[in-house]
């Protein structure tokens, strides 16, 4: 199972949320999504709290958000280097999800941080790929993780797991 936390202005589109008691049985634990626009375009930023790994989804889509996510992690956690195995694991764990209002502010201020990134970056790069463009904010350094970079985070997370 997998929490998705959605901000208010996601949840306006999605739906009104559930009360999430239960933390995520996925290694990299609940996720945190923001409606972003760059120019005309918008996208779903998604960032994991424990390891703060970004996914970049097209914003079209926002009702099939959790049947979308999947997908879109593992393609990004395949370009970060892990086993296939372990990622079939991790993505097997997310198919229950379920929606609820944000609970960390920290993570929602990596959220505005990679969003202002990406306004840098998709500006420049409209039509780029948003596999390429999650790699490249996994190796920009957070400062709630001592200044490490979310895909390092997420290896070692992915490397202790029995």
């Amino acid at each position: 199972m997998v929490a998705l936390r959605c901000t208010k202005k996601l949840l306006s589109r999605i739906g009104l949320p559930s009360t999430v008691t239960e933390p995520s049985t996925t290694v990299l634990g609940d996720w945190f999504a923001n409606l972003i626009y760059v120019g005309r375009q918008r996208f779903i930023l998604l960032v994991s709290e424990r390891s703060r790994l970004p996914v970049l989804l097209p914003g079209r889509d926002v009702k099939n958000l959790a049947n979308n996510l999947p997908e879109a992690l593992s393609r990004v956690l395949l370009g970060l280097g892990i086993s296939p195995f372990i990622v079939k694991g991790e993505v097997g764990e997310m198919h229950e999800a379920v929606i609820a209002k944000t609970n960390n502010r920290s993570v929602l201020g990596t959220l505005n941080d990679f969003a202002i990134m990406l306004d840098y970056r998709l500006g420049g790069e409209p039509y780029a790929d948003l596999v390429d463009v999650a790699l490249w904010l996994s190796d920009v350094p957070v400062g709630p993780l001592g200044y490490d970079t979310p895909g390092e985070v997420a290896r070692r997370l992915f490397s202790l797991r029995p």
